[in-house]
């Protein structure tokens, strides 16, 4: 896409400043209502949900809050948006390439472009709710829907995946 044309999306949906703009959303409210998509698979202990948050006009960021069940993860994926996690409740760790950072109530991890990462929740208990703000309204406008190729599919084995019987990463992922 030319600056100019991307330039123009831009200036042709501008969010008007009347009328009723939500901009609020706490933690202790409820989840928002339905899920934007999610993905469970028992063999890869993969089981999470996420859903966009209500705020109306948004155009470059992207909150979403990710919800990942006990004991379950994410798969591991990469995107051309940029992301910042906040971990709101819960415990667990995020794998960035091959790091591994511990998760606790309000930390806060930064996963750059085009990096291979996974969310997992470690209590076997609770929940691990994270809110998850992107770039992806922006990364989206100059690239088009680049996130339905980065996603494992329901029930597939298609993307950056570790089986659990071996541990092993299919090294090729990370090219």
């Amino acid at each position: 896409m030319e600056l100019k044309s991307l330039y123009e999306n831009i200036s042709n949906s501008r969010v008007s400043s009347s009328g009723d703009i939500s901009s609020a959303w706490n933690a202790s409210m409820s989840n928002p209502e339905g899920s934007h998509y999610g993905n469970k698979d028992e063999r890869l202990g993969i089981d999470f949900q996420v859903a966009k948050l209500p705020f109306a006009g948004l155009q470059v960021m992207d909150p979403r809050l990710v919800t990942i069940a006990p004991s379950a993860c994410n798969e591991k994926h990469r995107h051309a948006h940029e992301s910042i996690f906040v971990l709101l409740s819960g415990q667990g760790e995020i794998v960035i390439n091959k790091q591994v950072i511990m998760l606790e109530a309000g930390s806060v991890v930064y996963v750059p472009r085009w990096v291979v990462h996974q969310s997992r929740n470690t209590s076997t208990e609770n929940s691990l709710l994270l809110l998850a703000i992107t770039d992806f309204g922006l990364t989206s406008a100059v690239l088009g829907d680049y996130d339905a190729k980065t996603r494992l599919k329901s029930g597939g084995a298609d993307a950056y995946v570790v089986d659990p019987s071996s541990q092993a990463v299919d090294d090729q992922s990370y090219n």
